[in-house]
C-alpha cells in the first residue's frame, strides 16, 4: 500500500511538473509574440516616417536682412567698442546680466536668421524691387539666379555666418569682452564674404575677406 501511494504521489508529481511546464512555455511563446508584434509596428512606423512640416516662406532674404539679421548682429558688434569724443574714451563692455542677456539674444537671432537664409523657397526681393545703387549692387533678379545656380556655395555661406554667431554665444556665456570682440570680427567677415558674393561681386574687397 505505501509503494502504491508513492507511485500515485510521484505521478501527480510529474503531472503538475510538466501542467507548470506547458504553462509556462505558453506564456513565454506570448510574451515572445508580443514583443514581436511591437518591434514590428516600431518598424513599421519608422519605414513610413513622420510627415515632414510643412512651412511657407514668407518674408524675402532681403526682409530677413533687414528685420532679423542686421539689427540683431549690430547688437554684438556694438556691444564691446572703445569710443573716442570730445570728453575722452570709453570703453564699452557689457557688465551686467540683463546687458549681456541681450547681446546673447542678439546672437541667438542671428543664428536662426542663417538657418532662415537656407530655407529653399524664399526669394531675394518682393516682385518689382530695384537696387538702390544700380551699377553698384546687382539687381535682385541677378542675386537670385547667382544663388540658384549654386546653392551649395549660398548655403556654405550661410552656415559660415551660423557658426560665427555661435562663436559669439560661447564668448558671451563666458564673459569674455575680448572673445565677443574677436567673434564679432569674425562675424563681420562672414557677412561680407557673403555681400561681396551675391550683392556686389564687381566691388573690390577689403583686406582680410576672401571670395569663397
Amino acid at each position: 500500500m505505501i509503494a502504491l501511494r508513492l507511485i500515485a504521489r510521484f505521478t501527480s508529481f510529474e503531472e503538475g511538473q510538466h501542467m507548470r511546464r506547458s504553462s509556462w512555455l505558453l506564456f513565454l511563446g506570448a510574451s515572445l509574440f508580443s514583443v514581436s508584434l511591437f518591434f514590428s509596428s516600431a518598424c513599421q512606423g519608422r519605414q513610413q516616417g513622420s510627415p515632414q512640416p510643412e512651412y511657407t516662406p514668407t518674408a524675402t532674404v532681403k526682409d530677413s536682412m533687414l528685420a532679423i539679421v542686421d539689427p540683431s548682429a549690430d547688437v554684438v558688434w556694438e556691444s564691446v567698442a572703445t569710443i573716442v569724443s570730445p570728453s575722452g574714451i570709453e570703453d564699452r563692455a557689457p557688465r551686467t546680466d540683463e546687458e549681456w542677456a541681450n547681446v546673447r539674444r542678439g546672437a541667438i537671432r542671428v543664428a536662426e536668421g542663417a538657418n532662415l537664409l537656407m530655407m529653399p523657397g524664399r526669394h531675394v526681393a518682393a516682385p518689382g524691387e530695384k537696387s538702390e545703387t544700380p551699377g553698384v549692387e546687382l539687381e535682385p533678379e541677378e542675386i537670385e539666379a547667382n544663388i540658384n545656380k549654386d546653392r551649395a556655395t549660398w548655403n556654405k555661406l550661410a552656415k559660415g555666418l551660423h557658426d560665427n554667431s555661435l562663436a559669439v554665444l560661447r564668448a558671451v556665456d563666458e564673459k569674455n569682452t575680448q572673445a565677443v570682440l574677436d567673434a564679432g570680427e569674425q562675424l563681420d567677415v562672414a557677412c561680407e564674404n557673403c555681400h561681396s558674393q551675391y550683392w556686389y561681386p564687381n566691388q573690390p574687397l577689403p583686406p582680410g575677406y576672401s571670395q569663397p
